[in-house]
Formats: C-alpha cells, structure tokens, sequence
C-alpha cells in the first residue's frame, strides 16, 4: 500500500515536470509583441531573422559612416531648404535648425506663385528625370542670388518691384526676398490687361453707392428723417475759469510823512470798512510842522500864503474836517486820522500798535468784492469766436442751481506759453458777496452769432478720416451718402457749407448701417472696376438763401 502511494507521488512530481519544461518551452518560442518590438522580431524564423540581422547590420554600418550637417528648413514648407539663417520665401516664416546628410543637396525656393499652387493642391507629383549620359553641373545654393520685392499677404501672387498696395484688395504690400530671376506680377489673374485698360480710374472722392431700403426695414432701423434749413447759430464756447478780485477795485493805503501809530481801529483781516472810516491815526513831526506853518500864514492875513498852507496840509492827507478845527480853533492837532479810501474788506494788513511807519509802506489794502474777475482759457479754434463785450454765464459748485450774467471785459494780446490757450477775462456783479476769489467757476460764451445758414441736426453728421458725409435721400426713395463740409456747430445743428442745398431731406438718426451697406457695395465696386468715374465726386457749394 504504501509502494504505490509512493509510485502515485513519483508520477505527479514527473507530470509537474513534464508541464513546466513545457510551458517554459511555449514561453521561449511565443512572440511578445505586446511588450517590446524588437523582442518579437528576434523571435521570428531563423532565415527571417538571419536576412533581416544582415540588413540591420548594413544599416547600421551606412549610418556610422554617413555624416550629418545642420541646415535651415521652413516648417510650413519642407522643400526650402538653405545654409544659413532666414525666412522661407513663400510664407516668410522664420527657417529653423535641423539635421540633414551631408550629400543632401539645398534646394532653393520656387516663385510664390508655383509654390500658393503646391500649397492649394496638398501634394508634390515627383517624376523620375530620364538618365542623361552627360552629368550636368549643380548649381550650388550659396550661388543663388535674392532681391527685395513687394508682395501682398492676402494675395501672394502679387509681386512688384517697388512699394504700394495690392490692386485685389488694397493691403499695403510687405518687402521679401525672392530669386533674382523672379519675374513681377501686378495681378494678371484678378483682371485681365483688356479689363484694366477698359475700367475707369477708382478715386476714393467717387461718389459713393446709392441703397435702397423698404419701408417696413425703415421703421424697424427706426430711421429719422431731417431736412436742411437755413437758420441762426450762435456757439457757445464752454471753458472753466477761476473767480479773482477785481483789481481795479483794490486800494492801498501809505502814510504821506513818517511817524508813529497811536491807535489802531483795524486789526484783522478780512475786517470790512466803509468809505470815510478812521483806520488808525498817525503821530508825525512833519504833519505837525505843517499845521504850525498853516496857522502863521492864517494870521499874516496873506491870502495867497494861507492858501498854499492848506494845500500842504492836504498833500499830507490830513483830512478837512482837521483843517477846518486847526482853522476854527488855532490849535494844532497832535495825530492825524487815516480814513478808509474805500468800502471793502482787509485783504492786506502789515501794521501794529506802536510801529514807526513810513511812506514806503503799505499800511492796508483794502478790496471792495462788488464786482469779481474771472480769468478764462479759450482754445485757439474758438478765438475768431470772442470778442469784447459777448454776454456771458458762470455757474459755480458752490451755490447751485445759480447762473451769474456777465459780460467779455478785456481779451488777453498773447497765448499761454505752456498751455497755448488765449486767456479771456471776464467781468460778472457781485453785489451779495456770494462769489469768493480762488473759487473754480463753469463759464459759458456766446460766440459771434452767424446768421442764415445751410445746417443739419448734428446727429446727422458722420464724421471719417475722408472728411464728413450724411446720408441723403433721394428723389427715387434711394438713400446716397454724400461728401459735405461742415462749420460750425451750436444747439445740435451743423453748418453745411457745401454738398448739399436748402430742403434736402437727410437722415437724422440710424444712419449708420446705410452708410456702412454703401461702403461695402463701394469697395466690392473697387476690387471688380466696375466703379463709377469720380466725375461728380467735388461736393456742390451750398446755395445763398434767397430771401
């Protein structure tokens, strides 16, 4: 019992054998594709392997011995092919680096015009050249001679010799290089040379197409309809000024003859006086010497004495009412009162109590703010429109809701260096003393008034590089923009000073979206020639209104 026990187990450990040294058989003969190529391809049939081993070696032996330099190709088009650094001919890419054999020859580059066609078609046709029995000459690449020709990015079939712009679509041509042997081509596929000689010259004055709208589309673009009348414009120039005092309106107090304060009524400024009103009064020993002088000559009984007397009094600005009590009493007066000269308020004050004055000081200044200055900027194409005397408005932040009337009072003989404005000056009541100087005021100018002329509302004015144009509507219902030069503006109208006459009908508002199907129809005009002669193109002189 026991023996075959033992003959059961000898049997499987032979079984187990059997089947790992099969299996590992298997393994060793099965192609692992899955994990590596070259695994599986060493595992083929021993001629496949040995023919293939054979071919790889050669391979191998050629690549050693081969050599390889570093050119430059363009990315878009791997033809071009160069030694040095640049940009491809066709694209104008940047060329970049890039290992070739060394037996690769360069190849240069084709005109733009072959190559647009390799481009369109997407694939080369190679055609095997038949031997020749004499071996021809290559021409090196370094040989190759390029020059500078003009190109359009849109169309590159367009070559010239010189600067200007594409006749398909009008894009400024861009310099490349070309071989030299490139021949210029102005755009013969576009037009014919029989259809460019009978097309008629395209000038950007033509007058531009007409466009006709339905009634209904009208309504829906919410079209507003104006006609063009004459009127009355007077502009107005808005600027910002700052308020000042008048200065002709300011007084300075001096004393007439040195001495010393006594008393000072006044001390502060911003303190307001009125006309006749006691300042301080003034001890002077000259003042003083002058009423002696004055009081003898009373009692010469000399006439002509006395009166020369007085008069030096009075050109020491003492008062009459002194005079007349030194007349009347025969006694001098030991200070002298200095009056207020006028009403105002103390804008300056340089005195104290007790301090020696003398002629050259200036005691007090004294503003009376009754009427104010203000000091405008006017840009230079509104000077023609100024002048001495136009009324006036000013409103300030301050006190809103509030509009002072004045009037133009002095204009300034020269520009601003910095700022090349002229300066205005401008004259406004200031009775309540509302308006204080150094504050910001929002001033409005009524300009020379311009009487009878041709104007449009302003939102009827489509300003363009070109000069301006509205959108007129015709007598057949069609809508033309038309060139017009315009003039002045105020109030939201427009002076048209030609290019259109009186009772044409315009369109006052959604005039955009003609004007813009006009310029298209315009430029799909210009690239057929088909465009109309620029016969009519010069607006017509408004008429004179006839009254």
């Amino acid at each position: 019992m026991k023996s075959s026990k033992n003959k059961i187990r000898l049997i499987a450990v032979v079984s187990t054998g059997v089947a790992a040294g099969a299996g590992a058989l298997i393994w060793a003969h099965t192609p692992i594709n899955f994990i590596r190529p070259v695994l599986a391809e060493a595992t083929q049939s021993p001629s496949a392997s040995s023919s293939q081993g054979d071919q790889a070696h050669k391979a191998t032996t050629a690549g050693a011995d081969t050599k390889f330099v570093t050119k430059y190709t363009c990315p878009m088009h791997p033809q071009i092919i160069e030694d040095h650094p640049g940009t491809c001919p066709i694209c104008g890419m940047d060329l970049v680096a890039k290992q070739f054999p060394a037996k690769s020859s360069e190849q240069s580059a084709a005109p733009a015009a072959a190559d647009a066609s390799h481009d369109q078609a997407g694939h080369t046709e190679t055609t095997a050249a038949p031997p020749s029995s004499e071996p021809k000459a290559e021409k090196s690449p370094s040989d190759t001679k390029f020059v500078t020709k003009y190109t359009c990015p849109m169309h590159p079939q367009i070559i010239e010799d010189h600067p200007g712009t594409c006749p398909i679509c009008g894009m400024t041509l861009v310099p490349k290089l070309f071989p030299a042997g490139t021949k210029d081509n102005t755009g013969s596929a576009a037009t014919t040379s029989e259809q460019k000689a009978a097309a008629p010259v395209v000038s950007e004055s033509a007058p531009l197409p007409e466009v006709a709208v339905a009634p209904r589309t009208l309504r829906d673009m919410n079209v507003v309809m104006a006609r063009a009348q004459w009127r009355n414009l007077t502009r107005q120039i808005h600027s910002v000024g700052l308020v000042a005092l008048d200065e002709n309106r300011l007084s300075h107090v001096h004393p007439r003859a040195s001495g010393w304060v006594e008393t000072l009524n006044v001390r502060a400024l911003g303190d307001t006086v009125k006309k006749g009103e006691t300042l301080l009064t003034v001890y002077s020993p000259d003042i003083l010497s002058a009423e002696k002088d004055f009081l003898v000559a009373l009692k010469s009984g000399m006439p002509g004495m006395r009166d020369a007397a007085r008069d030096r009094l009075r050109l020491l600005s003492v008062p009459e009412s002194v005079i007349e009590q030194i007349a009347r009493t025969g006694k001098v007066a030991r200070t002298i009162p200095v009056l207020a000269p006028q009403s105002g308020y103390i804008s300056v004050i340089n005195l104290r109590d007790g301090m020696y004055v003398t002629p050259n000081l200036d005691m007090f200044t004294i503003a009376d703010a009754s009427k104010i200055w203000v000091q405008v900027e006017v840009l230079p194409r509104d000077m023609e429109q100024v002048a001495v005397g136009q009324p006036a408005e000013m409103t300030v932040d301050g006190v809103p809701g509030r509009v002072w009337k004045g009037t133009v009072d002095f204009i300034y003989p020269e520009l601003d260096p910095k700022s090349r404005t002229l300066k205005v000056r401008l004259v406004f009541d200031n009775p309540d003393g509302v308006l204080k100087p150094n504050q910001f005021a929002e001033v409005g100018i009524s300009g020379v008034a311009q009487e009878d002329v041709l104007t449009v509302p302003t939102t009827a004015v489509i300003p363009t590089p070109q000069g301006a144009r509205v959108v007129r509507k015709n007598a057949d219902g069609s809508f033309q923009p038309v060139r017009v030069d315009v003039g002045q503006s105020a109030d939201g109208w427009t002076q048209i000073t030609a290019g259109l006459s009186p009772d044409d009908r315009v369109v006052a508002s959604g005039q955009f979206l003609i004007d813009s199907e006009s310029s298209i129809q315009a430029s799909f005009a210009r690239m057929t020639g088909t465009a109309q002669p620029a016969d009519d193109a010069a607006p017509a002189t408004a008429g004179h209104h006839q009254h």
